[in-house]
This record gives structure tokens, sequence and C-alpha cells, in this order.
């Protein structure tokens, strides 16, 4: 996934005034400043394979996870660019593990001094997906992670994960998201999380059905039920998603 730094930068000149103070964003009508930066240097992961990027910037260094150092120093500069909206990033050499059950891979950084793990079918999905809770938590202050241990269980149908959520405020929930692959799973969790940013409150599928050859899916959320239907569980995923009113 590819942030765009005017974008980011744009919502906090929008959202300024509403930004909550633990987030670290320079006061209103302060100046944002572009880092300068330096050599970028790259260490080989002690799982899956993954890339390191390290950039030395004058704000700090910013990191990057990928498979190939390409992939990592796109994930990097998506970094840069919520590390300027005021959410920094830090990873280290074991930051990708293998997910519950050998299912996916977990990648996991410390922005602000928190813990946010994401999960992929590949270390670079799953480090973009850290890059996609970040970019929501500088825009609206709210935050998700998934635990390294039990965010997954087999499911009869499809796959389904679970993030926990909280914002700066110290509310917390819970939500899931449910899909025909790993990916397209978290994919939902991440619109989820979009969802409830501003609602704060729990909103989780419950098993994929099948009847017949049509999948339904359940979203609770917001206090109500949101029922999806198509032909695999992603397709009945996004309907209830519709519904619901994610993106």
């Amino acid at each position: 996934m590819r942030v765009s730094s005017t974008l980011v930068l744009s919502t906090i000149a929008l959202g300024l005034l509403h930004m909550a103070p633990a987030l670290a964003i320079p006061a209103a009508g302060s100046e944002i400043k572009m880092q300068s930066c330096g050599s970028t240097r790259f260490e080989q992961m002690t799982s899956l394979s993954s890339t390191l990027a390290i950039r030395t910037c004058s704000g700090g260094d910013v990191y990057g996870i990928g498979v190939s150092p390409d992939e990592a120093v796109k994930n990097l500069n998506g970094f840069m660019a919520v590390s300027e909206a005021g959410i920094r990033c830090t990873a280290g050499a074991s930051s990708v593990t293998t997910g519950s059950y050998g299912i996916g891979a977990y990648a996991t950084f410390y922005c602000n001094g928190y813990p946010t793990t994401a999960i992929g079918s590949t270390p670079t999905i799953a480090a973009n997906r850290v890059l996609e809770i970040a970019t929501e938590r500088a825009a609206s202050g709210s935050y998700c992670s998934a635990s390294l241990q039990g965010s997954y269980y087999p499911e009869l149908h499809g796959f389904r994960f679970s993030y926990q959520c909280r914002n700066a405020a110290g509310a917390a929930w819970n939500i899931n998201g449910l899909g025909s692959d790993i990916d397209q799973a978290n994919n939902a969790a991440m619109k989820v999380m979009r969802l409830t940013a501003t609602l704060t409150t729990n909103c989780s599928f419950s098993p994929a059905i099948l009847n017949g050859v049509i999948f339904t899916t359940n979203l609770q959320c917001k206090g109500s039920y949101f029922r999806g239907y198509g032909s695999s569980v992603t397709s009945a995923t996004e309907d209830a998603l519709t519904q619901a009113g994610a993106n």
C-alpha cells in the first residue's frame, strides 16, 4: 500500500485542532516540516527471509520491512509520511514472526511507544498493514493491533483474524475481519478498523456459514446485525461491510 505524504499532511492540516495531544502533533499554526534524511542501510531479519530498511533522518531513524529491499524501501517511505504527521514507528531484526498455527506473517512496529502488530500472507503485506494502521492513527487517533497468540483460530470456512483497538482517550474495543484467504480477511479487518475509529465500539464477524452454494456472514456492529451473502466468504463479507457503511 502506497501512502501519499501529501495526503497525510492534508489530513493533518484539516483536522489538526481535533487531534489528541498524545499523538505529539505540532500545535495549531506551527509548520510541519519535511525531514532531511541521509543514507539507508539494510539488515537481514531473523524470520521469513525478510529485509529491514533503516533510514537516518533529522527526526530519528525511519524503518520499513519487506521481503525484498525494494519492498522494504517502499514501506519505509510510507512510514516517513506518517512520522511527519507525528506517528513514529520503529522496528528491529526480529519484528517479523510466523503466526499462530503457522498461518500468515506477523509484523510488529512500535508506534509512539505502543506495539502495533498486523497480519498478512507475507512480511511485506503485514508491514503494509501496520502502515495502514499508523495512517489511521495519524488521521483519527485510533489504532488497532493483533495479538501474536490468539488472533487466529482455524475456521470451517475461510479465515478470521481479531484485533484489539484503542484511542488516545483510553477507550478500547475489539474487531475482526473475515475472508476467503489471509489477506482478504485482514483487508476486511482494516475496513472495520476505519469504521470503528470514531464509534469506538466492538464490531465483529461470526464464523461464515455455507448454505448450499451461498455463503452467509454476520457482522455485529453499532448495536445492529448486518448479514452478507455471496458465492465466497470474501464476497459475503464485503456485502455485510457495505451494509454497515465500511470502506
